[in-house]
C-alpha cells in the first residue's frame, strides 16, 4: 500500500518563513549595536561678545594739554660740546686723526711739493689737524655767544698754530706753506677742473694747474681770509664769465670745451633753482596769510 505525501500548508509554510526572517534581522541589529561605536560631536566653545565702548572724541583743549603733558617729558641729555670731547685723550686723538686725513685732500700737493721726510710730514699733519681743530671751536664758541670772531680774534687763533709750524719748516718753507695755504680756495677751484679732465684725452698737467691757480690769484674776487681754515668758510672760487676768460687763455681747445660745458651746465641749474624759488614764494605768502586768518 502506497504512503501518501504529506499535504503542508502555505499558509503555514510563509508564516514560518517570515518568522524566520523576523528573527534573523533581530539577531543581526543585536550583533551591529555591539560592535558599532558612534562619532563623538565635537563641542563648539562659547564665545563671549564683550560690547565695545564708543569713542568719544576729546575736545581740543584736552588734547592740547595731553600734547603739553607730553612735550614736559624728560629729554635726552644733549651732546657735549666739541669742547667737552675733546678733553678725553683718545677722543682728542681719534678726532685729530680724521681731521689730518680730511686736510690731505687739501694739502696732499703741498706734502709732495715740499718732499719731507716721513717724521717731519707726519708732524705737520698733526699741526694742521690742531689748527683746524682751534679755528672749528673757535667759530662754535662765538656763534654760541652771538659775536663773531674779530680779526684779532682770528689771528691769536692762527698765531698758536703757525708759530710751531714755522719751528717745524724753517722760514723758507714755511712761507710756502703760508702761500700754499693763501691760495687753497683757487686750488680747491683748480681741483674741480682736475678731475673734470682726469678720464678726457688731455688732463690737466701741473704746468697748467699752476698757471691757473696764479692766474686766478690775480682776479679781485679771489682774495680769502685764510684765517678760516682750509674747509671752513669758502671752499672754492666759483665759475664766473672772468674764470672763464683765464682758463681759456690756459686751456687747449678740448679742454676748455669741457670747463664751458660745465659752466653753461651751472647757469642752467642756477636758471632752475631761481624759478623753483619764485613758484615757493608765492605759496608760503599765502599760507601765511591764512594763518593770520
Amino acid at each position: 500500500m502506497k504512503r501518501q505525501p504529506a499535504y503542508i500548508s502555505p499558509v503555514w509554510f510563509f508564516t514560518k518563513i517570515g518568522m524566520i526572517c523576523v528573527l534573523g534581522v533581530i539577531v543581526g541589529v543585536q550583533v551591529y549595536s555591539m560592535f558599532w561605536k558612534p562619532t563623538p560631536v565635537p563641542q563648539v566653545a562659547r564665545v563671549t561678545v564683550t560690547p565695545t565702548k564708543p569713542v568719544v572724541k576729546q575736545p581740543k583743549q584736552a588734547q592740547a594739554k595731553k600734547v603739553d603733558t607730553q612735550d614736559a617729558s624728560p629729554k635726552q641729555s644733549e651732546k657735549p660740546s666739541l669742547t667737552q670731547a675733546l678733553l678725553d685723550p683718545e677722543t682728542y686723538t681719534a678726532v685729530k686723526a680724521d681731521y689730518a686725513r680730511r686736510l690731505d685732500a687739501h694739502y696732499g700737493k703741498l706734502y709732495r711739493e715740499l718732499g719731507l721726510d716721513n717724521n717731519t710730514l707726519q708732524k705737520l699733519r698733526g699741526l694742521l689737524a690742531e689748527k683746524e681743530l682751534r679755528l672749528v671751536e673757535g667759530q662754535r664758541l662765538a656763534k654760541e655767544a652771538g659775536t663773531p670772531l674779530s680779526n684779532e680774534s682770528l689771528a691769536a687763533l692762527r698765531g698758536e698754530s703757525d708759530g710751531t709750524i714755522r719751528e717745524l719748516l724753517g722760514e723758507k718753507v714755511f712761507a710756502d706753506y703760508k702761500y700754499y695755504e693763501s691760495t687753497l680756495h683757487l686750488r680747491n677751484h683748480a681741483d674741480y677742473l682736475e678731475r673734470w679732465l682726469s678720464y678726457k684725452t688731455e688732463p690737466l698737467t701741473s704746468e697748467q694747474y699752476n698757471a691757473f691757480v696764479s692766474a686766478l690769484a690775480e682776479l679781485p674776487e679771489s682774495t680769502i681770509d685764510s684765517d678760516r681754515g682750509a674747509w671752513m668758510g669758502d671752499r672754492g672760487t666759483p665759475m664766473t664769465e672772468k674764470t672763464l676768460e683765464v682758463a681759456s687763455n690756459i686751456l687747449t681747445p678740448s679742454q676748455f670745451a669741457v670747463y664751458a660745458r660745465e659752466y653753461e651746465t651751472l647757469l642752467i641749474l642756477k636758471k632752475i633753482a631761481k624759478e623753483d624759488a619764485n613758484k615757493a614764494a608765492p605759496s608760503k605768502k599765502k599760507a601765511g596769510t591764512n594763518t593770520k586768518k
